[in-house]
């Protein structure tokens, strides 16, 4: 029996492991919060002439009399490959997520003032679903993310080319983690380990709007850092029965704090009007993804001898820059056609790169049309988003990772 804790350091390093994967891969920048932006590669700060403006520029709400309100939907298709040096392969589980988005704003019959409140996903729902029996499944199984955002927001004409916004949002997070533990080093079956936690944070957004001439306007906006304190609860499942004196039977559980570093985000552009029926536009966002450099996970039951201690997992996250370009033409007044190009660059390095967060260098390109009819407008729009493949060699799992997204959404706008 004295060898069985040397057994258990492997313990350790599972653990170790899982909290690797606990944050996922959060997105931003990524075609969510409006069909018409999306179909113009998000490139929207310096356009921002929808209620989605309270994502993208709050300022912009200042901009449109009346009331209205613009609601939807994206359907979000991801798949990863997995490749092993052996030649071993593996694809996530078939899933669709299906993050909303609903927005109102409204100038209260005044022509300076407006408000406005979204609800949204700012980094996004989603996750990977891999085979029990996976190359992967004593590193991931399973890994979600799952963010909502209340944004109300309020905006200004300070001149008549001048908009100013600014708001408060309060985001609530969810992320989930699942692997299994090879336990045949003590003539067992494999045991499941889980991580679930949630919680939530207060940010702020603010935005510039101005338009010196009827064909070019400059937008800046910027969405704060936000520190989210998270709990919930760690389950191991069908331990083995050498290690049962350690966790008081075949099943432990205990609750667990952590703290969820979201990064603040900078976009800002311009839009053009060459001729009065087309617009081009052109931003950069950048974001501070090198906040995500570690992550620390509490647990309130502690058990030394089998590795189950509190944990600071380096990450060492790196900023990242997104590049995006859009053009829409109207045919005519109630007919658009949209398109447009995203690079990414991508904030995860080489060393903590894992199946949770197989992340790379994207390609995205985007259609879409919008159409009006009196006091309803309607956007749609698609999105492929193609990663550049990635091969890695790490402690935590050596191989090749392909991943490919699609992205179809839909908004629907009514104006009172």
């Amino acid at each position: 029996m004295r060898r069985i804790p040397c057994k258990l350091r492997r313990l350790a390093i599972l653990v170790y492991w899982l909290v690797l994967c606990f944050y996922g891969q959060p997105h931003a920048g990524a075609p969510l919060h409006g069909a018409k932006a999306a179909s113009m590669g998000t490139a929207f700060v310096a356009v921002a002439d929808d209620p989605s403006a309270i994502v993208h520029n709050p300022a912009g709400i200042a901009t449109m009399e009346g009331t209205h309100t613009y609601n939807g939907v994206t359907a979000i298709f991801p798949t990863t490959k997995y490749t092993s040096t052996g030649g071993e392969s593996e694809r996530t589980k078939f899933r669709v997520f299906f993050p909303p988005h609903l927005y109102l704003c409204s100038n209260m019959k005044t022509e300076k003032v407006s408000f406005g409140l979204g609800v949204f996903s700012p980094f996004g729902v989603g996750g990977r679903y891999w085979d029990k029996n996976s190359p992967t499944r004593f590193v991931s199984i399973k890994s979600t993310i799952a963010s909502v955002a209340i944004n109300p927001v309020f905006a200004i004409k300070a001149t008549p080319d001048l908009s100013i916004g600014i708001g408060f949002f309060y985001l609530h997070s969810l992320n989930t983690a699942e692997r299994r533990v090879d336990q045949s080093i003590f003539g067992a079956d494999t045991a499941k380990f889980s991580l679930e936690a949630d919680g939530g944070g207060w940010g702020y957004n603010l935005g510039f709007l101005w338009k010196p001439r009827e064909n070019l306007s400059f937008g800046i906006a910027y969405r704060s850092h936000i520190k989210v304190h998270q709990s919930g609860e760690a389950k191991l499942k069908y331990i083995a029965t050498p290690l049962q004196p350690f966790f008081g039977g075949r099943k432990f559980e205990t609750d667990i704090d952590t703290d969820v570093d979201f990064p603040d985000l900078l976009n800002f552009g311009v839009a053009y009007l060459p001729v009065q029926n087309v617009t081009l536009s052109i931003e950069a966002e950048f974001g501070n993804w090198s906040r995500f450099d570690k992550q620390e996970i509490d647990f309130d039951k502690e058990i030394p001898a089998a590795g189950f201690t509190d944990c600071t997992i380096d990450l060492d996250w790196e900023d990242a820059w997104i590049l995006k370009f859009g053009i829409e033409y109207r045919l005519k007044d109630s007919l658009a056609f949209r398109a447009g190009y995203v690079f990414v660059e991508t904030p995860v390095p080489d060393r903590t790169l894992s199946p949770c967060n197989p992340d790379s260098k994207q390609h995205n390109f985007t259609i879409g049309m919008g159409y009006s009819s009196g006091k309803w407008t309607l956007d749609w729009f698609y999105c492929a988003s193609f990663f550049k493949d990635r091969k890695v060699k790490n402690e935590t799992l050596t191989g090749e990772y392909e991943n490919f997204i699609h992205y179809l959404g839909l908004s629907v706008g009514y104006r009172f």
